[in-house]
């Protein structure tokens, strides 16, 4: 998400901190699509003027200082998006994802194991494909929930939207869309259904994607399926695992996993889990 064509001032305070978040924020901006206000509207459902007071937790006071949470819509999502932009302060190429994604993607109980997308399968963290792994055994690589076909900036290896999936199954995902269904994974006329124990975790990640990177809603299957998919499968440990991990490794967190509700904040449809009461 680009703010390059809006006036400088509609940003900065007299607070010194936020003119530093704000000087960060246009230098990383420099990698991402050009947005402007009339193009996050067009994603908005239902607009809702929700009065609910969010109580955002003790451990995430700090990270979240500078956001105004008593906004809501379209200024709810510049605010949101200027803090993720300015947190993300460690840009990872797509060749560093070996070194963090088989902790962030590790089974919770097992940690020698990883949790596969789409399938729930288990595998061992040493099986992933790459010219440069010794280990023979190799079965599963990279998924970008969001198609690299379809991204043009560092999106490419932000983790937040990088998982581990059996290598077949990331063959037939392809870049096809998402699209409604019901049960397991299944491809679905040149279109993608996650399954129910995914769903949620593709709309939070689709929706981190447009908040940083401006990334299309309707390339993927519209606002209006992840705002479904969003409100129907709540946010797992296993999401708030990577959600810690990922911060550690780049900076950043995606904050609809920190709270689903903000999702209907911002761009209404159905109501998601309010995580912060």
């Amino acid at each position: 998400m680009c703010y390059s064509e809006r006036p400088l001032f509609h940003f900065i305070t007299h607070n010194m901190f936020q003119k530093l978040a704000f000087f960060i924020f246009i230098i990383l901006s420099l990698s991402c699509k050009i947005n402007t206000k009339e193009t996050a509207s067009a994603n908005i459902v239902n607009p809702q003027q929700d009065s609910t007071v969010l109580k955002v937790p003790k451990e995430l006071k700090e990270y979240y200082k500078d956001v105004d949470f008593s906004l809501r819509s379209i200024p709810l999502y510049e605010n949101l998006a200027v803090n993720t932009i300015a947190k993300h302060t460690n840009i990872l190429s797509y060749g560093e994802r070996h070194k963090y994604l088989y902790r962030i993607d590790a089974h919770p109980k097992h940690k020698d194991s990883v949790i596969l997308m789409y399938s729930g399968e288990v595998r061992y963290w040493k099986e992933y494909v790459s010219s440069r792994n010794p280990y023979k055994k190799q079965t599963f690589n990279t998924e970008h929930v969001y198609p690299q076909s379809f991204i043009e900036n560092t999106v490419k290896g932000d983790l937040h939207h990088l998982r581990v999936c059996d290598q077949r199954t990331n063959t037939r995902r392809s870049n096809n869309p998402f699209t409604k269904g019901k049960g397991f994974y299944k491809l679905k006329h040149n279109s993608w259904y996650p399954g129910d124990e995914w769903k949620g975790d593709v709309a939070r990640m689709i929706m981190y994607l447009n908040l940083r990177y401006n990334e299309s809603f309707e390339d993927m299957g519209g606002i209006a399926l992840f705002l479904k998919w969003n409100a129907e499968d709540p946010v797992s440990p296993f999401e708030e695992q990577r959600n810690k991990y990922i911060q550690k490794a780049q900076g950043n967190r995606n904050p609809f996993i920190d709270n689903p509700y903000l999702a209907t904040l911002i761009w209404g449809g159905e109501k998601a889990e309010n995580r912060w009461k």
